[in-house]
């Protein structure tokens, strides 16, 4: 991590629980839950792939003061929205909406269907009315893809990260069993 950047959040509230985060983001990155040690082909010398940064046009410039207000409209932030960033912010880590339905319960679709829909209902507020449907996600997430491959996964971008860390999500369950 950038020594700028740790600096300057080691001054914000939460600072520390955001490096850590960047720091888990790196690390997942790196590894992606895998050791050198692993049988799933993607550490073979001669087939080496690597996890790339998807860029798209749109540049957040909300806060986190803005990102917690509008977490409290709930005509955005529906109940199963809050689930799923809840436990995004949980996992700490890039990820997938399999990982996440192995994880907490629920199908995979049910992740990526409010992923979009959330995206979808952003749009106006965050002025991103240019972005192509396929790149809504980038107003709350970034996201790598594995080279050569339809493998993505997604990190809440820092400032939303720390916004949920700020209000009360105590009635939203993190696993489904959970009242």
């Amino acid at each position: 991590m950038n020594e700028e950047i740790r600096n300057i959040l080691n001054g914000v509230r939460d600072g520390e629980k955001i490096i850590a985060y960047i720091e888990a983001l790196e690390e997942h990155l790196h590894h992606h839950h895998h050791d050198d040690n692993c049988d799933c082909g993607c550490h073979d010398e001669d087939d080496e792939e690597e996890w790339k940064e998807v860029k798209t046009p749109y540049k957040n410039h909300l806060s986190v003061k803005d990102w917690e207000k509008l977490l409290k409209d709930k005509t955005l932030f529906t109940r199963d929205a809050l689930i799923v960033l809840k436990r995004m912010r949980h996992v700490a880590a890039p990820t997938d909406s399999m990982e996440l339905a192995d994880t907490f319960g629920l199908g995979a679709l049910y992740y990526a269907y409010e992923m979009q829909n959330l995206a979808e209902r952003l749009v106006p507020y965050v002025k991103a009315e240019n972005l192509k449907q396929t790149e809504q996600w980038s107003i709350l997430f970034k996201c790598w893809e594995l080279q050569y491959s339809y493998a993505r996964i997604f990190g809440l971008i820092p400032e939303l990260y720390e916004a949920l860390g700020n209000v009360d999500l105590s009635d939203i369950p993190l696993r489904e069993n959970e009242v």
